[in-house]
């Protein structure tokens, strides 16, 4: 996918949203999740809420989805944002915020699989599919982290 001025959107891009029917949806968002992703089935984008600081939120409602996804009891309202939000609100790659905690975490995440990997090795082999897909995942963990930093 491409946000408003043409610029592919990838996992680990920090992107701010505007003019969504529901305020909380607008701000800034890095994404974790990208379709192609090893560890993502979707064809949407998942995304957390960060500072204008680049500090990560760790507030209840801190995921969104792109495009945006409506959760609500009124198929009315929800009839009502989602038509607002494709008429209304656009995404944009922003890249004047400090990515370095975007980076830490995603380095986190590939430290995370290290035990698994050796978890999966141990019980089905390192040639096992699940083994693979875990290294795959940690790989991918860290060209993103890699990636932000480089282009920081």
């Amino acid at each position: 996918m491409f946000d408003k001025n043409g610029i592919e959107i990838k996992t680990g891009d920090i992107v701010k949203i505007e003019g969504a029917y529901f305020k909380n949806d607008n701000g800034f968002w890095f994404v974790e999740n990208s379709d192609g992703d090893p560890n993502w089935s979707g064809r949407d984008h998942s995304l957390r809420k960060i500072s204008k600081r680049g500090k990560i939120s760790t507030a209840s409602r801190n995921l969104c989805f792109w495009p945006i996804m409506i959760t609500t009891n009124s198929w009315e309202k929800r009839a009502l944002a989602k038509s607002w939000n494709a008429e209304h609100a656009t995404i944009e790659v922003v890249k004047d915020i400090d990515r370095s905690e975007v980076a830490a975490h995603f380095q986190e995440e590939a430290e995370a699989m290290n035990e698994r990997i050796k978890h999966d090795s141990w019980y089905y082999g390192e040639d096992n599919k699940e083994t693979l897909l875990c290294k795959a995942i940690k790989a991918h963990y860290e060209g993103v982290a890699k990636r932000i930093l480089a282009e920081a």
